[in-house]
């Protein structure tokens, strides 16, 4: 079998059985993720508030992701022939995939103090904000996102403006801003620990659980980094050799588009689903729950 085959081959395995697999026990843990943080106990506190919204998120995104992608292997594929639908489809996964960056980001930067302080309202406020601003800023999608040889994507000049916009907004400045506001938790999770010896049971747990929540986030973080860092630099390479696609060879496309399919495709939405599995892991009082 050659190597054009052998990727072909491989590519729609993992559509068929991974993707699917990943989409199946992402909406699982998403939605209970969601029904855990929407216990009336958990809903005070605004981290519960932001992981509530990033699994709303990820359920949204991936969905729209996913499901078409292996539908279309054994079916009539609706989104590179439909315009409007191959528009919608971008923009829902784009905004989605924008706010649970973001508001990871904001969970980030919530400083213990901060956090064992702010008001719910606080929390919804922000998740309001940004995605009010990312439902804005994505509307780019709807006028130039086309379909080109039976595929819906971004083309042209606006295709290399986008992997810039991409690799900034979702590779750069998520990952630094996550890696400084995860420094800054560490340094409060050090100073914690000598503060965790409570005067009184009410004042115990609440420091405990401030300090579980920061494992979360820091895991969340890491998995983040490791399903998106390659994202940026695979898109940007993509769209700069476009104008040199006559003058590659066939195994050359195939190997490059089979990267791609593993950078923005696989890793992407895989990130999108690992929530519940990461604070079940993690967490031993959200096994518990």
């Amino acid at each position: 079998m050659s190597t054009i085959a052998t990727l072909i081959l491989i590519q729609n395995i993992i559509t068929r059985y991974a993707l699917s697999t990943i989409l199946a026990l992402g909406n699982l843990g998403n939605l209970l993720t969601i029904i855990i943080y929407s216990q009336k106990k958990h809903r005070a506190n605004p981290c519960s508030i932001y992981f509530i919204a990033a699994s709303c998120f990820c359920l949204m995104g991936s969905n729209w992701a996913i499901a078409p992608t292996v539908y279309a292997l054994d079916h009539f594929d609706m989104i590179s022939n439909s315009l409007i639908l191959c528009r919608i489809r971008g923009y829902i996964i784009h905004t989605s995939s924008m706010c649970f960056r973001y508001t990871l980001v904001l969970v980030c930067s919530r400083r213990i103090s901060s956090r064992a302080l702010s008001r719910p309202q606080i929390a919804y406020r922000s998740i309001a904000i940004i995605t009010l601003f990312w439902s804005v800023v994505s509307v780019h999608l709807f006028i130039w996102e086309s379909i080109e040889s039976g595929h819906c994507g971004v083309y042209g000049i606006y295709g290399q403006i986008f992997s810039f916009y991409i690799a900034i907004c979702t590779g750069f400045v998520p990952i630094v801003l996550m890696t400084s506001f995860s420094i800054s938790l560490v340094k409060n999770l050090n100073s914690v620990r000598l503060q965790i010896v409570p005067m009184n049971n009410n004042n115990g747990r609440l420091n405990r659980r401030d300090v579980s929540f920061i494992k979360l986030i820091l895991v969340e973080v890491v998995v983040y980094i490791i399903c998106t860092v390659l994202y940026p630099p695979v898109i940007i390479y993509s769209q700069v050799t476009s104008y040199m696609v006559l003058n590659k060879t066939v195994d050359r496309k195939q190997i490059e588009s089979f990267i791609t399919f593993i950078t923005m495709s696989l890793l992407l939405y895989l990130n999108y689903n690992t929530t519940f599995y990461v604070h079940f892991i993690t967490s031993r009082a959200f096994r518990q729950e």
